[in-house]
């Protein structure tokens, strides 16, 4: 595991062209999507058990928006695509820059990423939590 988060965090070889930008960000695309499916899925889970559990949903009403949980995926790789977006013209107006940018976009777009997706799981866990302690109805 550790090398596997050396690899994907590691800075690219230089030189570092506009090219070698993208190939580094697409070949880690795959592995950051499994990441972030394993990591939604089980926050997935948290919220549903707690909501469903709450009493708040009523008849026939639905936990999550079915189309906005298909269109999850396509929005969380089109915001990996602005790593790449970001960092190409970046180098290229500024070509002395650190190969420590992509690594550090990465960082920073997963990180982001994992409070968003964390938070519907945590704020209904939150709730649940208070209800079972009795300091919320």
């Amino acid at each position: 595991m550790r090398r596997l988060a050396a690899w994907f965090f590691s800075s690219p070889r230089l030189p570092i062209s506009p090219w070698s930008t993208i190939v580094w960000w697409e070949l880690r695309r795959i592995p950051f999507n499994i990441l972030v499916a394993v990591y939604g899925t089980a926050c997935l889970i948290i919220f549903f058990w707690a909501i469903t559990t709450s009493g708040q949903l009523g008849p026939g009403e639905d936990a999550v928006e079915p189309v906005a949980l298909l269109a999850t995926p396509l929005v969380i790789n089109a915001l990996y695509t602005l790593g790449w977006l970001v960092e190409v013209p970046v180098r290229w107006f500024v070509p002395s820059l650190s190969s420590r940018l992509g690594p550090v976009l990465l960082k920073v777009g997963l990180g982001l990423g994992t409070v968003l997706i964390s938070l519907p799981a945590a704020i209904w866990m939150g709730y649940r939590i208070a209800q079972l302690i009795r300091l919320a109805p």
